[in-house]
C-alpha cells in the first residue's frame, strides 16, 4: 500500500477524531500528518531513520496511521501482512507489546464510524452528557457489533471496559 493509497483510505473517515467519551482516536489525515506520526517510533523528528537501540523492538514493516488522544500510543498498520492489519502498542520493559485491533485498516476506519454515529463527539469528555452513552445493554450491543466488525475480541472488551470504570468513577463522585 502506497502513502497515497493509504492515505485515501483514512480519508474515507471523514474526518481526523473520533471520541467515545473520554477516549479518543487522531488520525494522520495528510502526508505531513503520516510523516510525523512515525517520529519517536521509526524516525527522529529530522525524518531520519531513528538507531534500532531508540526504536526497542519497532518493526520496520509498521506505520503509524494514528494516535490514542488520551495516552498518545500509536495505532499503525502492519504494511508486509495482507488487509493491512492494524494494531496499538504500548511500550514495556521489553520493548513495544503490539495487541491487535482491526483484522484490516477497512475494518478498524468502520469502527471508528461506528463509535463516531453513536458519539456524535466533537470533543472528549471529561464528564457525560446528555448524549453520552450509559445504558450498558446498548454498550453491550455497540461492544459486540466492534468485535464482530473488526475480528478483534480483546482490544474492544478492554476500550469498552476502561468507558465503564469512566462511567462508574463519576457516578461515585
Amino acid at each position: 500500500m502506497t502513502p497515497t493509497q493509504l492515505l485515501n483510505s483514512l480519508k474515507t473517515l471523514g474526518q481526523a477524531k473520533v471520541f467515545f467519551g473520554p477516549q479518543g482516536f487522531e488520525l494522520a489525515l495528510t502526508e505531513t500528518d503520516l510523516r510525523n506520526a512515525q517520529h519517536g517510533f521509526s524516525m527522529k523528528p529530522d525524518n531520519t531513520p531513528l538507531p534500532s537501540e531508540e526504536a526497542a523492538n519497532w518493526q520496520g514493516n509498521w506505520v503509524v496511521i494514528a494516535s490514542d488522544t488520551e495516552l498518545g500510543d500509536p495505532y499503525f498498520i502492519d504494511v508486509e501482512q495482507p488487509k493491512s492489519p492494524v494494531f496499538t502498542a504500548m511500550i514495556t520493559d521489553n520493548g513495544w507489546q503490539a495487541e491487535p485491533v482491526a483484522g484490516s485498516l477497512s475494518q478498524f476506519i468502520q469502527c471508528l464510524q461506528l463509535l463516531n454515529t453513536a458519539s456524535h463527539q466533537h470533543d472528549v469528555q471529561f464528564i457525560p452528557e446528555d448524549s453520552t452513552l450509559t445504558d450498558k445493554s446498548q454498550l453491550t450491543l455497540l461492544k459486540n457489533k466492534l468485535i464482530k466488525l473488526s475480528g478483534n475480541k480483546n482490544f474492544w472488551t478492554l476500550f469498552f471496559d476502561c468507558y465503564l470504570d469512566w462511567l462508574e468513577e463519576l457516578d461515585e463522585e
